[in-house]
């Protein structure tokens, strides 16, 4: 199962954060971007612009952070944190 957990920060604390998950047979990339559309849809925001320097940290780590340029509307929130809990892939140990 696919999982990102996404944290509303305002001043380095968590004022809003969701889970949402995927269970779809589609490519990772996919998978990523419709939860990335839901998570945003849920907590009533617009969805962030995904550069190629997000690509890189979310691949490398796991983790995004999108702050207010990031996004097209105006936020009322410092940042916007996204982590994959679980790609769906076994564990190799």
């Amino acid at each position: 199962m696919y999982r990102l957990w996404a944290k509303k920060i305002i001043k380095n604390r968590i004022v809003n954060s969701i889970v949402v998950k995927n269970k779809e047979d589609m490519s990772p990339a996919e998978k990523r971007d419709k939860c990335l559309k839901e998570l945003c849809q849920k907590l009533d925001i617009s969805v962030p612009v995904w550069l190629k320097k997000h690509e890189l940290e979310f691949s490398q780590f796991k983790y995004v952070t999108f702050y207010p340029q990031d996004f097209i509307d105006e936020i009322d929130f410092d940042k916007l944190e996204i982590e994959l809990m679980d790609d769906g892939k076994e564990a190799a140990w």
